[in-house]
């Protein structure tokens, strides 16, 4: 039988007429049919109308029939185009529910990598539709959606148009208006049930106050709209078309082998190459997205010199900004190093925080050099100091590297003290003699500390996620800002100095159960800045040794680092004895960022420095080697040391010009008494200790005195074995 057909203008009121079933006309799945009666319907008794003995035969849906036998329900795609409209299904998931079969085929794609076009045919029956798109998602869902409306078409119907996402990366400027770029009040006008609708004309209508979209901007206030960055991967990808990105492991090997490398630093776990024409520029991270990024900044770094995005400097007056190119390759030596020196040691290559000293002949990273490599985060237990020198009081990674550092001169000055003329420069040698006495860095080096993260202490209070408060600061704690602060026994972080129970610290007091303190990381770097890095027993040999840079891999904010550096104190400091000074280094921060690892950090301290090839671990709980026996970088070693060059080699003279001589009894020298044989550095220090109570910022806390009170117990001993 041959089954009626159906539009919109048939008469539905009129009977139906079925005869027998045909079985050979064209059946799909969606292809509505009746089985046919059981007794033909005149031999049905009616009465008023109404047929009795079973129920009345089902009214057919309304179908529409297109080429190859294909018949569809109207009904089932109307209810699909207002699943569509609604948004409670894509229009690739309406049409396949319609129980026929759908194939989809890629047929173009191109585009730029940072904005591709996709073109997706989909085959219905006999028919073909294309969509395209940015993606293939995209481009199925435009394809799904015009084959509906074309069968919508055939009715009479139209499915209404979806609210398609703008391209906001045509080239064509005329396609959208200015007003769809800018803020939401902008673009929208509010009806009578404050319901935000748009304007026709996409244009601004009467804006409405930001607090009435969002409660808290009446509570907190509006926020100020920050200019929208665009990636440097995207500055690359428009500026340098044909760049490749190449993803290996942080040691170089292919992603797809068997096994994953196990010993990789968390921040070096991924390497990413960037190669734009014959230029390869590299970047590291904890994931390959960071890495990715890192070797953009990398190379936007070099190649757009000026026009890459730049840290805000604080005023014109404070510190510059190392050139990025150097600070990338002084942060990768100094992960490279450390990867290097702790191959094959998987329990103590773990750390939370990495610091170095690299050395740099006129700020070229050719010849760069790396003088230490640290890690660390605690200091020793109260229990464990020593009377002898014997144990590290501080092992957090900048502190262990600033003594690291202190090792490698004193192995400069032995080249001195074993030469014929100790007043004769040596080439090799990156110290050289001073006429009158004594010694300097050469002019032509620089030395620079990476450190992952920002130093503990003052330089890490503040939010990095948040804007900067509008001037002037109005924040009640802002008279706290730039506090000392000291770290605390069996923990981590720091606590003011006026929080603290008592700024003098006992032998017996802390041996009782008191806490012992130590000054946070950046108060003893602000301290570098007026005193430097050689500390005072090589003051009486050397001049001032100053950092050139501060390079963190993570959390710089300039502001807050340059008040805990010197910013603090630069209007409170005066009359340093020559040839001290304030020193204000360098600030950046490496490409390839330090990600935050909220792991429990080691208890050891890993030390490594260029005279030996072995490093050293530290047990930070006992100040001590695993082994128990006494780190090279303790003040027994340091003592030692200086006892053996002082007496071979001229001293520095001090204020007064003159340059007293060593007494004859060293061996019962003290070693504060031997700190105490510089008196100019100790003028300097003095002063900065007054100009952090001038500031009004606290008071510096130091060790008990006892500590301090120790002779030297290593004598005659080999130069090979006290200067390794």
């Amino acid at each position: 039988m041959k089954r009626l057909e159906f539009d919109n203008s048939m008469d539905f009121t009129r009977n139906d007429t079925f005869e027998e079933f045909n079985s050979n006309s064209d059946i799909s799945s969606t292809t509505d049919f009746l089985m046919p009666a059981e007794e033909s319907m005149a031999q049905k008794r009616s009465h008023s109308g109404k047929t009795y003995g079973e129920p009345p035969a089902k009214r057919p849906a309304p179908s529409i029939r297109l080429g190859a036998g294909f018949k569809w329900n109207l009904q089932a795609l109307a209810n699909a185009a207002e699943a569509v409209q609604s948004g409670g299904k894509s229009p690739v998931s309406a049409l396949n529910e319609l129980g026929v079969r759908v194939t989809y085929t890629v047929l173009r794609q191109g585009g730029p990598a940072h904005c591709p076009s996709f073109t997706v045919a989909v085959n219905v029956a006999d028919m073909t539709f294309e969509g395209w798109g940015h993606s293939k998602r995209e481009a199925r869902a435009s394809a799904a959606r015009a084959c509906l409306s074309a069968l919508l078409a055939h009715v009479g119907r139209v499915l209404p148009s979806g609210n398609t996402p703008h391209d906001f990366t045509s080239d064509d400027p005329g396609k959208y208006a200015a007003s769809e770029f800018q803020c939401l009040p902008a673009n929208m006008k509010t009806s009578q049930n404050d319901t935000p609708t748009y304007s026709k004309e996409r244009s601004p209508v009467s804006p409405s106050p930001l607090s009435a979209y969002s409660p808290a901007t009446a509570l907190f206030g509006a926020t100020n709209a920050t200019a929208i960055i665009k990636s440097p991967i995207n500055l690359l990808y428009e500026n340098y078309p044909g760049l490749t990105f190449t993803c290996t492991f942080g040691d170089g090997s292919p992603l797809d082998i068997t096994q994953a490398p196990l010993q990789l630093s968390h921040s070096m776990r991924f390497k990413v190459v960037c190669q734009i024409k014959d230029q390869k520029f590299e970047g590291y991270g904890s994931s390959k997205k960071l890495a990715k990024l890192a070797a953009a900044r990398s190379a936007l770094a070099v190649l757009e010199e000026g026009r890459t995005e730049s840290l805000p400097s604080p005023s014109p007056t404070q510190t510059g900004f190392l050139p990025q190119t150097l600070a990338d390759h002084i942060g990768k030596l100094v992960n490279e190093k450390f990867n290097e020196v702790m191959k094959g040691d998987l329990i103590h290559s773990k750390r939370k925080v990495l610091a170095g000293v690299v050395l740099t002949i006129n700020n070229s990273p050719e010849g760069a050099k790396v003088i230490a490599v640290t890690t660390g985060t605690k200091c020793v237990s109260g229990e464990h100091m020593s009377v002898r020198g014997r144990a590290l009081n501080d092992c957090h990674a900048e502190v262990a590297a600033r003594r690291c550092l202190q090792r490698y001169l004193y192995s400069q000055l032995l080249m001195y003290a074993s030469a014929a003329d100790p007043r004769s420069p040596i080439a090799e040698s990156d110290v050289e003699p001073v006429a009158g006495g004594g010694y300097q860095l050469r002019g032509d080096r620089q030395l620079h500390l990476y450190v992952s993260t920002a130093p503990c202490g003052d330089g890490r209070i503040f939010s990095p996620h948040e804007q900067a408060e509008p001037e002037p600061d109005r924040h009640p704690n802002r008279l706290a800002r730039g506090q000392l602060r000291t770290k605390i026994e069996s923990g981590e972080g720091t606590i003011p100095v006026k929080n603290s129970n008592s700024l003098v610290q006992t032998w017996d007091g802390v041996m009782q159960g008191e806490r012992l303190l130590t000054m946070s990381c950046s108060d003893k770097v602000a301290r570098w800045c007026v005193v430097g890095v050689q500390g005072a027993l090589l003051s009486r040999l050397l001049k001032p040794v100053y950092l050139h840079s501060l390079v963190l891999g993570s959390l710089l904010h300039p502001h807050h680092m340059y008040r805990a550096l010197c910013g603090r104190i630069e209007s409170y400091i005066t009359s340093l004895p020559p040839p001290f000074k304030l020193q204000r280094p360098l600030l950046a921060r490496a490409a390839s960022t330090e990600a935050r690892t909220p792991a429990r950090a080691p208890s050891f301290s890993v030390c490594w420095c260029v005279t030996t090839p072995f490093p050293e671990v530290v047990n930070a709980t006992t100040g001590k080697l695993e082994s128990g026996q006494p780190s090279l970088l303790c003040k027994q070693s340091m003592f030692a040391r200086w006892l053996y060059v002082a007496t071979k080699l001229p001293l520095l003279p001090q204020e007064d010009g003159v340059s007293e001589p060593l007494p004859e009894q060293l061996d019962s020298l003290l070693y504060n008494e031997a700190k105490q044989m510089c008196p100019s550095y100790q003028a300097a220090k003095e002063r900065l200790i007054q100009a952090f109570e001038k500031a009004k910022l606290g008071r510096w806390v130091k060790k008990p005195l006892e500590q301090d009170q120790f002779v030297c117990e290593i004598l005659n001993a080999e130069p090979t074995a006290l200067f390794a």
